[in-house]
């Protein structure tokens, strides 16, 4: 079973949020959200295959979203949690469409923290090529230009070091690997870009050069509703943590009054 922890609501509530990270890095990137999460709600962090120490890798299950969606459900089972708030970053946010998409009752509404959506030739061709020679390159080497394309600049440099902390756990052969997840996760967005999902709530960064735009028509295509934040790139949650907090507790008070 993937890694996973457990926070009861300090207040008894029995809402339940499960955090899903996003890739190389594990639930640490929520460090500044889960004091205030938990406060008021059961959060239910989880590390995706190959991400934390002594968990379970990829290249034990199928390579692909439903299982690794299903792993995520299992976990979820474990709780007896059958209905929550799905709240994901950057990779995180496709299996919480992914799950909405094909186990809706699990979930109440997501909350899609740097979304991914489909993406430019270029970044496509990156994942296909990585997912032919990643376990043949110096995995650390790659990992380094890879964050520094998602989160470039200066002012993404907490998010690249949390993250790069975090992707030891990971390796050449599992990065290979995830690059299929990718793959699969940007053909799998073109058919959600179909679907009507107006409970879902995007918070992106402005300066996400990566995804913004396409998040932007995946937002407004299956009636999300779109916040973007000023002067953050891609995660949003660590780059400017204090503002997507007071966002994040808006969101979920249903508090829609915050500007879009």
């Amino acid at each position: 079973m993937l890694h996973n922890t457990f926070y009861p609501a300090e207040d008894g509530n029995t809402e339940t949020i499960v955090l899903l990270h996003g890739f190389g890095g594990n639930s640490r990137i929520w460090k500044y959200q889960l004091p205030l999460l938990s406060k008021h709600y059961n959060v239910l962090t989880i590390d995706l295959p190959s991400h934390n120490e002594g968990n379970l890798q990829l290249s034990q299950l199928e390579v692909s979203l439903d299982a690794i969606s299903r792993e995520i459900l299992a976990v979820c089972d474990q709780y007896s949690i059958r209905h929550a708030i799905f709240m994901g970053v950057s990779l995180g946010t496709i299996f919480v469409k992914y799950i909405q998409a094909f186990y809706p009752e699990y979930v109440d509404f997501g909350i899609l923290v740097g979304a991914v959506a489909t993406v430019n030739a270029l970044l496509y061709g990156c994942a296909h090529l990585f997912s032919k020679i990643g376990d043949k390159l110096p995995f650390a080497a790659i990992y380094h230009v890879f964050s520094w394309i998602i989160m470039p600049g200066k002012r993404n440099e907490e998010s690249r070091s949390i993250f790069r902390k975090c992707a030891i756990a990971l390796n050449k052969k599992e990065f290979r690997l995830y690059m299929h997840i990718f793959n699969q996760a940007f053909r799998f967005s073109k058919v959600f870009e179909k679907e009507h999902h107006p409970e879902n709530i995007y918070i992106s960064g402005k300066l996400d050069s990566c995804f913004l735009r396409r998040t932007v028509r995946e937002a407004k295509s299956t009636c999300g509703r779109m916040i973007r934040m000023a002067s953050c790139g891609h995660v949003c949650n660590i780059v400017q943590k204090e503002r997507f907090n007071e966002l994040m507790l808006k969101v979920l008070d249903r508090d829609f009054t915050v500007p879009g």
